[in-house]
């Protein structure tokens, strides 16, 4: 029996667990997340497992999240939202109600029991500041008097001003004590183990434009706070030695880097300051999660677990698409690696009994929770997508084929049911420095099933290969990354049977500059879809979010003019793009804006060019691809789609009419 093909309605039967934490009395607790059609809204519940056992739903708000376990196994805390305002939930484990602890707020963060389990700690919205804020919003009005950057922010829109503050509560009740205040936001709090202390990240006293941070620690009582590190660059999610004595951290010292030039290390600082030592810089990859899932946020980073002893750090270790668990020898002697294969692992937590939880994506699955206990065994406890046996899903094949200097790079094929001269859509990653590897892709399996391949791989600019990859293409972008993702192409050619005259270009982000950039200089390619795209770097260092990481990225400092910036930007070829081009874009994106997408098609449209076509997006931002209203990301999948099968014609699918709204119509598929 053939199984049916993925559409994009089926995100409406995705479930996605994920943040687990370590077993108490047998049970993993996770959040899993679902995608509502009637109410167009992801919905988030805490849900618990116990080996062998059907999973059980623990918290019935709609967006719970962030479970956390008391150390005397007692308690869950969790952050529940019941109306406008979020909440710290406590939930007794011997069965009971959950009940709030402390006020609500507009947003909490970084719940971290004390080790005497008495005690809660948590970031979380704190009251406008006016003497030392940078931004006032008259809320009546809606408008806003700004005194500094940033002033907005893709993940949390425009700001008003007021800062994320590090709070405690007593669980037995009473008011909330604050322990910082000032024009700064805390990250990543952490207890000392004997609770006296709490170490957190945040960027204090360095300029407005910086992308550094510094670990900090503050007494739990109260009082000054005092500075770890030496601000030479990121700094976040400590973590305290069971001795009390350093302070774990993940981050690097080679100054500003948003992006991810630089790898993230696992450093170690003492906890009274000082000199740090990275424990993973040898090994050249990062600490972080750099693989790209559609089915969840990308970029995940975590706090180091330290094991019984201090003998060994566990982190994330991220190599050629993958990402694994490592442990590092406390003495810098080497590690080793507890959890690897063909996979993403996305988040992991680490008990002190040596049982690890992880939540994992692959090809073939879009997300799972999993255990290794003491003995090393491992466990999958999950089975949240029965619904994929019958769908066709595919595994993507891995060749390496040589850039134009010999170079190898990677890249994934993931072939159409009638592989012979077939069309494929060659993918472009964002970032530049994220990668694309060994996770589920919701968008290319649907454009697989519907007859049309994907090609999708690593150019030179992204990571989990080593610094030097990912730094060769600074101050160059458009020349050696443009010349790897033809050379992905000739792979794709030489591996696969493909029409030459049936090839689409498509990329999010920096994907997104490359889809233009490639269109304009290139004749290889049938069609595009550009999204989210980088097309002017002057309006974009400007008017998005953090856009002046681009002076840096591609050597072209404001301080010229923007001259460079304006040679180097795509829009000063668009002209050249001669094929079917569809531009999607967010209004509500602050990472890319709206006008990077605006200005790309009135210059097509104004230039003659009537195969150029605009989806417009509201409501969302820079990441409606993995985590934007369902709505939305049905209706961008069946444009993609729909854009495909129009010009690169799969065989036994016809297009849809050309008319508008015709891009938004269900798949014929979709109607089963």
């Amino acid at each position: 029996m053939s199984r049916a093909p993925l559409v994009p309605t089926d995100l409406f039967l995705l479930a996605l667990p994920s943040d687990p934490q370590p077993p108490v009395d047998g049970r993993v607790f996770y959040v899993l997340a679902t995608h509502v059609e009637e109410s167009d809204e992801v919905t988030t519940a805490i849900w618990s497992v116990r080996p062998g056992e059907a999973p059980v739903q623990f918290s019935f708000g709609s967006h719970d999240k962030m479970p956390r376990l008391s150390p005397d196994g007692r308690w869950l805390a969790f952050v529940g939202e019941r109306g406008e305002n979020k909440r710290i939930y406590l939930a007794p484990l011997g069965g009971g109600e959950p009940h709030p602890l402390g006020p609500p707020y507009d947003a909490i963060a970084g719940v971290r029991w004390s080790p005497d389990s008495r005690t809660v700690a948590y970031t979380a919205t704190a009251p406008l500041e006016p003497v030392t804020a940078r931004i006032a919003h008259d809320e009546r009005s809606g408008a806003r008097h700004i005194r500094g950057l940033p002033f907005k922010s893709d993940e949390l829109g425009l700001l008003d001003g007021r800062r994320m503050h590090l709070f405690t509560v007593d669980v037995a009740g009473g008011e909330p004590q604050r322990l910082t205040q000032g024009d700064f936001d805390v990250h990543d709090p952490a207890w000392s183990p004997d609770g006296t202390r709490l170490a957190f990240s945040a960027q204090i006293d360095l300029p407005e434009t910086a992308f550094s941070d510094d670990i900090y620690t503050v007494a739990s009582s109260g009082g000054a706070r005092t500075k770890l590190t030496r601000s030479r660059g990121p700094s976040g999610n400590p973590s305290f030695s069971h001795d009390g004595r350093e302070v774990a951290y993940v981050g690097h010292e080679f100054g500003d880097d948003v992006g991810g030039r630089f790898n993230h290390e696992l450093l170690i600082v003492p906890a009274d300051g000082g000199a740090t030592r990275s424990l993973s810089r040898a090994v050249d990859r990062p600490v972080i999660d750099y693989v790209i899932c559609d089915t969840r946020n990308v970029g995940g980073q975590q706090a180091p677990f330290w094991s019984a002893g201090d003998r060994e750090l566990f982190v994330p270790l991220a190599s050629e698409g993958t990402c694994a668990i490592a442990a590092f020898a406390h003495d810098g002697s080497g590690h080793r690696v507890v959890a690897a294969g063909e996979r993403d692992i996305s988040s992991f937590a680490r008990g002190e009994d040596g049982t690890i939880v992880f939540g994992f994506s692959s090809p073939l699955v879009p997300s799972e929770i999993a255990m290794i206990d003491g003995s090393g065994t491992e466990r999958v406890l999950t089975d949240c997508n029965p619904w994929l046996a019958e769908r066709s899903v595919r595994a993507p094949r891995r060749v390496r084929p040589a850039a134009s200097d010999g170079h190898l790079l990677d890249l994934w094929l993931l072939d159409p049911d009638q592989p012979q001269d077939a069309p494929y859509v060659l993918q472009v990653h964002g970032g530049p420095h994220m990668a694309y590897g060994f996770a589920f892709m919701l968008e290319f399996q649907i454009l697989a099933a519907h007859g049309i391949g994907v090609a999708f791989g690593n150019p030179r600019g992204g990571q989990t290969y080593g610094h030097a990859y990912a730094d060769a293409i600074t101050g160059d972008w458009g020349g050696l990354d443009a010349s790897d993702v033809l050379a992905l192409l000739d792979g794709a050619i030489a591996n696969a049977s493909i029409d030459p005259a049936r090839i689409g270009l498509a990329g999010g982000s920096y994907g997104g500059f490359m889809t233009t950039w490639l269109l304009a200089h290139s004749k290889r390619f049938a069609a595009g879809v550009s999204m989210r795209a980088v097309n002017d770097f002057v309006s974009e260092v400007g008017a998005t979010d953090l856009g002046w990481f681009l002076e840096g990225e591609v050597g072209a400092p404001w301080g010229e003019g923007g001259r460079k910036l304006f040679e180097k930007s795509p829009m000063r070829a668009a002209h050249e793009i001669a094929v079917p081009l569809l531009v999607e874009h967010s209004e509500r994106d602050y990472r890319c804006a709206i006008d990077q997408g605006e200005q790309l098609f009135t210059l097509l449209r104004r230039v003659g060019r009537a195969q150029t076509e605009f989806v417009r997006f509201t409501g969302d931002g820079h990441s409606l691809s993995r985590a934007g209203k369902p709505r939305n990301r049905v209706l961008r999948l069946r444009a993609i789609v729909h854009w495909f099968v129009r010009y690169l014609r799969p065989v036994g699918i016809d297009p849809v009419a050309d008319a508008a709204g015709s891009l938004f119509e269900p798949l014929a598929t979709e109607a089963r």
